[in-house]
């Protein structure tokens, strides 16, 4: 409760530090915003190149092609995984300002965290409207209720981005790892594979993987608009709320030594 204490208190500065957080990523570029479209979109275009035309992977959902299913699953991975990235150096990048002011240091990884859903988040909207308009259907439910899916998502990221950051001020090869990390997570997880397709011994390795329900529930409010709710998912929110909560307990123990180490 004390982190959304203090995110509800400090809702404005949190707003400004997103908006500039968001401006200072694109100043001097010439297509500013456009590339957070542009990188997904070549990553989508590739995938579906490799593994629907080379490798020919049948349809993966019932009148779905591999392009939709992989939608799905790679915009939210992406913004995801660049979450929780740019969340490890959100205090060394902000040392004066971490040793200088006092203020809620933790708002400097929820900024980047909120920052990087918002801008992926706009690729995601502009996709998913293009894909109902192709294929003619449209559910407003479905849409309302994909906030399930990725208020799981950004929690996560926040717990997971706590921890992270807080590491990262006392071990600065945290960064690699985690990326190294994420590279690994990404091919357990069901992005661009359907989880029918995992052998039997494996299957326990999606199970306990806290992203793999998030992503389902994603396909189905999109695919076939049903709300897929299992025990998973139950699973996925208990371990979110944990996360979240050793993230923050961890921050707050620790981020008065952080001034010793930047």
């Amino acid at each position: 409760m004390r982190i959304i204490a203090t995110l509800v208190s400090h809702r404005h500065l949190l707003a400004t530090m997103v908006r500039r957080d968001i401006g200072a990523r694109f100043a001097g570029s010439s297509l500013g915003g456009l590339w957070t479209l542009v990188h997904p979109a070549i990553m989508l275009s590739l995938y579906t190149m490799v593994f629907a035309y080379i490798y020919r992977v049948p349809h993966l959902e019932e009148g779905y092609g591999f392009t939709e299913f992989v939608f799905c699953g790679l915009w939210p991975w992406m913004a995801f995984q660049e979450a929780c990235l740019r969340s490890v150096t959100a205090i060394t990048d902000n040392a004066n300002l971490v040793k200088k002011i006092q203020f809620p240091s933790e708002l400097l990884v929820v900024s980047v965290i909120l920052s990087s859903f918002l801008m992926q988040g706009i690729g995601f909207v502009l996709f998913l409207l293009a894909l109902m308009v192709w294929k003619g259907s449209v559910s407003l439910v479905s849409v309302m209720l994909l906030a399930v899916p990725i208020g799981l998502h950004i929690t996560l990221a926040i717990g997971i981005g706590m921890l992270l950051a807080c590491g990262n001020v006392f071990f600065r090869d945290v960064g690699q790892l985690t990326t190294a990390g994420f590279t690994v997570w990404f091919f357990l997880s069901p992005v661009i594979y359907a989880p029918a397709l995992i052998p039997t011994v494996l299957q326990p390795i999606l199970r306990w993987n806290p992203v793999s329900p998030i992503l389902e529930v994603y396909r189905s409010l999109i695919l076939s608009h049903t709300f897929t709710g299992s025990l998973e998912l139950v699973y996925c929110a208990v371990l979110t709320a944990f996360l979240l909560w050793a993230g923050t307990y961890i921050f707050h123990r620790c981020r008065g030594f952080f001034a010793d180490y930047l």
